[in-house]
């Protein structure tokens, strides 16, 4: 028989081709028989997914440092590491909605409550009250009711486009980790770097949202703060950090984060301050 990658004559007993390297494939593909592979293939023990995901929790600086040194049939792209647990946390989170926007408003009860109240406040009867001040609670309640639709059109929002977010957000970690660690490793190479990280985080988030579901909603909250300290751990180990430059490495994260929170702030006033400009000028 012939292989039929590359078209080399094979021995009839053969399993891979000596000239290509290639499977000999004899049984036709049943649906059973493919999602057994797919599986095998993504959690086998033996498989660059859970090699990555083992040592992304234990060595990082390994994993990132041999693949931007050019090993990378050892290990997942850090894109698709990324893209599987982005694809799962979309999956997972839009199945259980009802229970993703209960742990969000369960964290922020308190503002909840306060909004809500202001939302369901009694406008006051003119008898008991002046022009004035009725008109200052129907614009509360009017506020308050639109503060309620924002944050569930914003959870909503999470929901649809989270796979989509998340590269959104590694771009933003990665020209903030730019910012910080400004030499030796070029701005690709940052990206590659918080592929890995963001990409193992994001499996303990999920884990943690499972706990949170049947535990406490803080259990979820609680991820995140376990993202920070890992992505520390992770940076010191790749950098060789000192416990207190990694500290200060952090501060100047942070300081790159306001930054990009007041630029785009701004850049959000200004558009803003041009739509109501166009609109008078139509009007």
């Amino acid at each position: 028989m012939d292989c039929k990658n590359c078209g080399e004559t094979l021995k009839d007993n053969a399993n891979f081709c000596n000239t290509c390297g290639g499977l000999v494939v004899k049984q036709r593909i049943h649906f059973k028989r493919l999602l057994v592979e797919f599986f095998i293939n993504l959690f086998g023990v033996d498989s660059r997914f859970f090699l990555t995901l083992r040592k992304m929790a234990v060595k990082p600086e390994e994993v990132v440092l041999e693949y931007l040194d050019g090993v990378r049939k050892r290990y997942v792209n850090p894109f698709a590491f990324l893209a599987i647990g982005a694809g799962l946390s979309l999956i997972i989170f839009n199945y259980f909605a009802d229970d993703f926007i209960a742990i969000q408003n369960a964290v922020n009860q308190d503002q909840i409550s306060l909004i809500q109240k202001q939302a369901n406040q009694k406008i006051p009867s003119k008898e008991n009250a002046t022009e004035k001040q009725i008109e200052k609670i129907k614009l509360e309640k009017k506020i308050a009711k639109m503060q309620l639709d924002s944050m569930q059109k914003i959870s909503e929002f999470m929901l649809r486009y989270f796979n989509l977010l998340t590269f959104v957000f590694l771009l933003i970690y990665s020209v903030l980790s730019k910012w910080t660690f400004w030499k030796p490793h070029y701005f690709g190479e940052h990206v590659i770097m918080n592929g890995y990280i963001y990409g193992f985080t994001t499996f303990f988030t999920i884990i943690a949202f499972f706990f949170a579901i049947t535990i406490h909603p803080s259990i979820y909250m609680g991820s995140f703060i376990f993202s920070i300290i890992y992505y520390m751990y992770a940076i010191g180990r790749i950098y060789k950090l000192s416990p207190g430059k990694n500290i200060l490495k952090f501060f100047r994260f942070l300081l790159g984060l306001v930054i990009l929170f007041v630029f785009f702030s701004i850049v959000i006033f200004l558009i803003g301050i041009a739509i109501a400009a166009l609109g008078l000028i139509d009007l």
